[in-house]
């Protein structure tokens, strides 16, 4: 999005002048803040706005947020009522989405144009309850998930993610921060609230079922893709205590105590995820998922999770990825 030093008063004049799509520009602009004071309340009565006028971005962007708790409750019928609307002004990405959750977890083909029969027919108590892990490795602590989401969802994934890459990044142990690191070669995409959409919730919501640990204690998902040599050298996913940059991360969200990964595709060679000092190795098939502990019961950074994202020699790898915290977000 694009950043711009005008006041926001000024901003608010040409929202009112410019129509519904500049409702939801300036309504994203207050959602997430930086160059404008955030006014999440605001942003989110800019967004409705548009969708009552008959956006379709702007019905889609308010399914999301409905179906997100960022700013307001939860409220998943109005997230699905949003998301039909949004379907049935056009919206390509709520076309897509709608009939992947009417067909349900078990992946039922829905074709047509019917948004409304689509809406009726999503079945959310059946999305929360997510096939039960086996174990496959007590200490640490790894299970495997078979058919954890539909062939089409995992496609549905990739399409979100395609065209927003870039260079995949590391915490800086100097500083807190991100960085790019020669450890790590593939390419990611973050599905941040833009590009996430009420499917992403869904999914968050069914790993939630699983771990029993609220989806407010997960971080951002991400998209994540490995070209063929493409590697996450040997690691852990938690935060090291003895770091002095990750002491107020530590304090206010906690541990990354839990890695939920699911392969969204299988037509590739190599690319396990191996954990090098266990000699475990696991590669799922389309719609499996992956789940493991990176902290011991007692809560201490376990160094038995180092693990490889191990570079496919042939053809491109495809996960989502879901980090969780020991706190939820504030």
């Amino acid at each position: 999005m694009a950043k711009s030093s005008e006041p926001a008063d000024t901003l608010e004049g040409r929202s009112r002048s410019a129509g519904s799509d500049a409702d939801v520009h300036l309504g994203l602009r207050y959602l997430l803040g930086g160059d404008i004071p955030a006014n999440p309340t605001r942003g989110m009565a800019l967004i409705r706005k548009a969708a009552s006028a008959g956006n379709a971005r702007g019905a889609y962007l308010a399914a999301t947020i409905a179906s997100c708790f960022f700013w307001r409750a939860r409220n998943w019928d109005e997230a699905f009522d949003f998301l039909m609307r949004a379907a049935q002004r056009g919206h390509d990405v709520a076309q897509s989405s709608l009939p992947l959750l009417a067909g349900g977890p078990s992946g039922d083909i829905i074709e047509g144009d019917d948004w409304s029969g689509m809406r009726g027919a999503i079945d959310l108590v059946a999305w929360l309850a997510p096939p039960v892990p086996q174990m496959i490795r007590e200490t640490p602590r790894v299970q495997v998930i078979k058919q954890f989401v539909p062939p089409a969802v995992c496609d549905w994934l990739i399409a979100q993610a395609q065209g927003r890459l870039s260079r995949a990044t590391i915490y800086d142990n100097d500083t807190g921060g991100m960085t790019e690191d020669g450890r790590r070669t593939n390419t990611e995409c973050d599905l941040d609230i833009e590009t996430c959409g009420v499917l992403t919730f869904v999914i968050r919501a069914r790993i939630a079922a699983i771990t029993r640990r609220h989806d407010q204690a997960m971080e951002v998902p991400k998209v994540l893709h490995y070209s063929p040599g493409e590697t996450f050298a040997a690691h852990f996913d938690y935060l090291n205590p003895a770091e002095p940059a990750f002491a107020n991360q530590l304090a206010n969200r906690g541990q990354r105590t839990d890695t939920f990964l699911i392969y969204l595709n299988d037509d590739f060679t190599g690319g396990e995820t191996h954990f090098s000092r266990i000699g475990l190795s696991n590669k799922g098939a389309k719609g499996d998922a992956l789940l493991f502990s990176n902290v011991d019961a007692a809560g201490v950074p376990d160094e038995d999770t180092m693990h490889v994202g191990m570079p496919p020699t042939s053809g491109e790898k495809w996960l989502f990825s879901q980090w969780i915290r020991q706190f939820p977000k504030a």
